[in-house]
């Protein structure tokens, strides 16, 4: 079920290795060509070699740039660039844009694949 092809369908960006493990596997296993990182400034530095086409990423990422501060980077350059921000520490995140969506941890594999199929497809 790839996206798009020749491009990276998902970009996964989660500092917890069990849980960039887990989700990057479902997803992988959705049939989605996923690239992970465990931190943002690595993520937007091959955002600018390949970019994605939706982007999943943990707000707290531990050292350096948070989640949503690589949003912010993130449509700074591709503005309409789908993004599903997760946490285990928030319960909802107000003012998120149209190409925006967070899902609290924990959530099962496929509320995460309907929150992909959702932000890609708005209108439905």
């Amino acid at each position: 079920m790839r996206i798009t092809e020749g491009t990276v369908d998902v970009l996964l960006v989660e500092d917890d290795e069990l849980i960039l493990e887990t989700l990057g596997d479902a997803l992988n296993l959705a049939g989605l060509d996923t690239v992970r990182h465990s931190n943002a400034e690595a993520a937007l530095e091959l955002m600018h070699r390949d970019r994605p086409q939706v982007v999943v990423t943990d707000i707290n990422l531990g050292a350096g740039m948070d989640g949503l501060a690589f949003g912010r980077a993130a449509h700074a350059h591709f503005p309409e660039l789908p993004i599903v921000y997760i946490s285990g520490r928030y319960g909802r995140i107000d003012g998120l844009g149209p190409f925006e969506r967070f899902l609290p941890k924990p959530f099962p594999a496929s509320t995460l694949l309907r929150a992909i199929a959702e932000i890609r497809s708005p209108s439905k």
